[in-house]
């Protein structure tokens, strides 16, 4: 049990868990075996409350913390204070592997939120894509996860939409994928650029992958959709 409490501490934010979290695990340890010692029905309490309040305290501290994140994407437009926070971002957050991967899910969530295949598996897929889209970019914004400079940029393939409305619907997916494959590559050398406080680096990714979705959608809808 005490083991167990000391993975749930690891839900706490990282600085929190850092000054608090051995003198949360010594008062849990020490009322354990307190509780041990007197036996009869006083573990089940003691676990019982700490699994009531537990979660809340948890909570607490995330809505309490100020989150780098927020602080980021209110900076991003200067170049001086940008790269003067970036430092101090935890290292789960912005510019890691897992911001990475969780800044992509917009992108990829538009995409599949309007696939438009015939198929129950596909149509139930569509609706799960389409209910998460908000939920995820409020939370990947709030965590610093991403920056506001990736939201217009996740919107980009659903241009197809209005550019090439006139092709058949399996075409249409065909340029959905290919644009949104090499947007990701944009995403990825944005945030691993980040990663190395190379803010202009950055940018470029992001302007040489749209231009390179542009060029591979303008040339397969030419050549493969005529």
């Amino acid at each position: 049990m005490k083991k167990f409490y000391s993975l749930l501490l690891h839900f706490f934010p990282k600085v929190y868990r850092e000054e608090y979290g051995d003198e949360l695990q010594a008062v849990f340890d020490l009322s354990l075996d307190d509780a041990i010692r007197a036996g009869g029905l006083e573990v089940v309490w003691v676990v019982l409350r700490e699994v009531k309040d537990l979660p809340k305290a948890i909570i607490h501290e995330h809505l309490r913390k100020p989150r780098y994140g927020l602080v980021a994407q209110s900076s991003i437009f200067n170049k001086d204070s940008y790269m003067k926070t970036i430092p101090k971002i935890e290292r789960d957050e912005l510019g890691s592997w897992k911001a990475t991967l969780v800044s992509l899910l917009p992108l990829w969530l538009f995409f599949f939120a309007f696939t438009n295949i015939p198929g129950s598996f596909f149509e139930i897929l569509e609706t799960i894509a389409f209910y998460l889209i908000l939920p995820v970019i409020v939370v990947s914004l709030w965590k610093g996860w991403m920056t506001f400079d990736l939201l217009p940029y996740s919107f980009l393939p659903m241009f197809i939409q209005l550019f090439y409305d006139d092709i058949d619907s399996s075409c249409k997916l065909f340029l959905k994928l290919l644009c949104t494959l090499t947007l990701t590559l944009g995403i990825v050398g944005y945030q691993r650029s980040l990663n190395k406080d190379t803010l202009t680096l950055a940018w470029l990714s992001l302007l040489l992958a749209a231009i390179g979705a542009w060029i591979f959608v303008s040339y397969a809808a030419q050549n493969f959709c005529g």
